[in-house]
This record gives C-alpha cells, structure tokens and sequence, in this order.
C-alpha cells in the first residue's frame, strides 16, 4: 500500500469513527429525554404533562447541543425506531458502517411500512446497499423499497403527502435565496417543461441574450410568479414591502449599515436598499429607536395590538422569543405575559385592563407549540421591568432569544411606527407618527 492509499484508509476510518460517535450521542440524547418522561410518569402527572416534559427535555438537548428542536425531535424518533425495531441497521450505525442522514433516511421508511414483517425484511436488506452506495441512491432504493413491498399503500401514502404540500424560502448568502415547493411530482414535471419551454423561447427572442438556460429558468419563474407584464394593472402586485430594521442614514446613502429582515436571517446591503428606494411603489416599515439603539414602547386599550403595533412587534422580535426556536414572528402567537384581564373588579374606572397592559414590553412572540407549553406550566418564564424574558428549564436559566436581542433592547417608552413612502432616494418622506 503506497503514502496515498494510507491517506485514503486514513480518511475512511476517521469517517467510521465519526458515524459511531453520531450512533453514540444519539442514544445518550434517546436516553435523557426518555428518563425525563419516565421521571413524570412516576411522579403519576397526566399524559400531557408527561408529553410536555418530554418536549421540555428536547428543548434542553437542542439549547445544549446548538442545534434546532426539530432535528433534536426527529434525532429521538428515529433512534427509537432503529434501536426498537431495526437492529442490523442500529449496529451498523454504532459500528460506524453508516452513517446519521443514511440511518435517518431508513428509519423514516420504517415509519411508512405497515406490516411488521416488511420492517423486518428492511432490516435484513437495506445494510448492504446503504454501506455501498451514496444517499442519493440510497433514497432512490428506499422509495423502491416501499412500493415494491406494499404497493396497495402507495396510493394511500401519495394522497397523505399531498396534505405536507407548501412553499419555503431560505436566506442564502450575496442576497439570494432559495425558492423551495413540496408539491406533487406531476404538476412538479409539468412545471419543469414549462419553465424550460419559456426559458427557450426567451433567449431566442433576443440575438444578444447571453444567459444560460438555468438563469432563464430562474428568470421565467420569477416573471410568472410575479406577473411582471401586469403589475401597471394588477392592484398590490409587484409592490416591494420591506419589513426591515434599518437607520435612515442608509435609506440616504450615508451610512453602509445593512438593511435586516425581520427574522434576522435576510440581509439587504445597501447599495440593494438604493435600488429598492427608486422603485415605484416601494414601502419600507422601520422602527423608531432612541438614541442608544433601545426600541421604544407603546400601550394600548384592548386586548388585541393594532396592525401597527402587531407589525411593530413583528420587527421588534421577528421570532419566537424560546432560545433556538426560529420560527418567524408571523407565524407565532402574540402572548401577554401578564395576562390580560377584561374584567376589571368593581369600582375600577371602565377601559381600565386590571392587569396585563396590551404593550409592547408585556408582549412577546412565542410558537404555537411553545407557547402551549408555558401557558400549560411546562416551561417557565419570568420578565424584568423592562420587559426582557428569560427561560427557566429544569437544568438552566436561559435569556430569551429573538433575531435582534443581540441588538436591540426594550424600553419602557414609545414606540412610533414609522413608513416611509417613495420612489426615489431624493423624495424620501420621513413621517414619525
């Protein structure tokens, strides 16, 4: 064996070594969140406590591990799975034969089959292919795999997936994203001929179009997507709503801060904020802050925040405030930390909340399933005068993290939303309200 094969060897063993210690920290994880829910049930709670320190004991293993809850949630299940009902292909993973997305990808495939003994045969099958091939051919045998041994259920499973359709985008770097849809294959096909079809045809139109067929592709779904051709008639469309924190030196040109989306994970350089400021119809949202950097607070009546204070808050938190939990403020519930009250005791002037003012420092963004889970009692939160959270887990006490808690903070004054309308740099109205 000459220096190159030994380098070759050498790469192959630290990557067993890496795939073992994957199987291994994923049965310490297993482990720690199941003692978690055998400690409740022995302590006799019902099952949604015991469930909510199960989901208790996920956040911690994500907060400690830096990684999202969902991986961590998906980590247990599928360790479960592999320990409980696919033994060959768990002590290939612990020997380092495979590695976490291979035994991941075949625990999941266990989860669709119906009959027991298809996982068996699973099991008994699936190592020797996976330890021998890519995860790309890996998947490709699986969804074989699933058909081939229970074909009556793929009609089934195919009308089930169609319910997970959606559309995700993701922030990538030099501002671009990444357009993601789960749909079903045959529109997915159709689409694909489309878009190359119009992509053709737009190059030949123009003898000097030097774009490559994927950058007219990717052309040709944004022009459709957005109706470019109708936006002079289409009321709404075409107009670019930037919900960003952003100083006004940059709107200006002055200063080379970047323009943040509100989720944190979007950012807009300046020179791209330049162009937005000269497009028809642009509508920048920004806060107010003092002179420290500090976001200004607002009361209102009611329980419910206005649209401008919602979309204040929007910016202000931009997600769930749980550390490790980035689902954008959008999607999250609006939850008054000292709870609202509309029915104050007698003798109390009437508007007057007893308690639980609907402003922005009594306001916080939390998750759906989050938000449960302290409204239940199973994750503890405490605020300090200014507003500012933090999380009691059963190991730790956490600060409460949202996309700018790095970056602003909460003041116990005013809030004033401000919108700045324009179609160009040099007619930018600046109207605090």
């Amino acid at each position: 064996m000459n220096p190159t094969d030994t380098l070759l060897a050498d790469a192959l063993h630290a990557s067993a070594r890496v795939w073992a210690g994957e199987a291994e920290q994923a049965r310490a994880v297993l482990r720690f969140v199941e003692t978690r829910r055998t400690d409740a049930l022995t302590q006799g709670l019902s099952a949604r406590q015991v469930e909510d320190a199960r989901q208790v004991a996920i956040l911690e293993v994500a907060i400690e591990l830096h990684v999202a809850q969902g991986f961590v949630a998906n980590l247990v299940s599928s360790t479960r799975t592999l320990v409980m009902d696919l033994p060959t292909v768990w002590a290939g993973h612990l020997h380092g034969e495979v590695d976490r997305a291979k035994a991941r990808e075949i625990a999941s495939t266990a989860w669709k089959l119906h009959a027991p003994e298809n996982v068996t045969r699973l099991d008994e099958s699936v190592l020797a292919y996976a330890t021998t091939h890519t995860l790309g051919q890996l998947k490709g045998w699986l969804r074989r795999f699933l058909v081939r041994v229970e074909p009556d259920h793929a009609i089934e499973r195919r009308k089930a997936a169609q319910a997970d359709r959606n559309v995700t985008i993701t922030a990538l770097d030099d501002g671009m994203s990444l357009l993601q849809a789960l749909i079903p294959t045959t529109d997915a096909l159709l689409i694909e001929r489309d878009l190359t079809l119009a992509a053709k045809a737009s190059r030949h139109a123009t003898a000097d179009d030097d774009r490559t067929l994927a950058q007219a592709r990717a052309d040709a779904l944004v022009d459709t997507l957005l109706r470019k051709e109708d936006t002079a008639t289409t009321s709404g469309r075409g107009r670019f709503h930037v919900g960003i924190t952003v100083s006004l030196a940059s709107l200006l040109g002055v200063s080379s801060e970047p323009g943040v989306s509100a989720d944190g994970q979007h950012v807009l350089d300046p020179a791209l904020l330049a162009e937005l400021a000269a497009a028809e119809g642009t509508l920048f949202s920004r806060l107010l802050t003092d002179e420290h950097g500090g976001i200004l607070d607002v009361t209102e009546l009611g329980r419910f925040p206005s649209q401008p204070l919602r979309r204040a808050l929007n910016l202000v938190d931009g997600t769930c405030d749980v550390p490790g939990c980035t689902r954008p403020a959008v999607a999250c519930d609006v939850d008054h930390q000292i709870p609202y009250d509309p029915d104050p005791p007698p003798g109390r002037p009437p508007g007057r909340q007893q308690r639980g003012p609907t402003a922005a420092a009594n306001l916080h963004h939390r998750c759906p399933p989050h938000h449960g889970l302290k409204t239940r009692g199973g994750l503890a939160v405490t605020h300090d005068q200014d507003g500012n959270a933090r999380w009691h887990l059963p190991t730790r006490t956490l600060p409460a993290e949202t996309a700018f808690t790095r970056a602003w903070t909460r003041r116990p004054r005013t809030i004033q939303f401000v919108e700045i309308h324009h179609t160009h740099p040099d007619h930018i109205q600046y109207r605090p309200r």
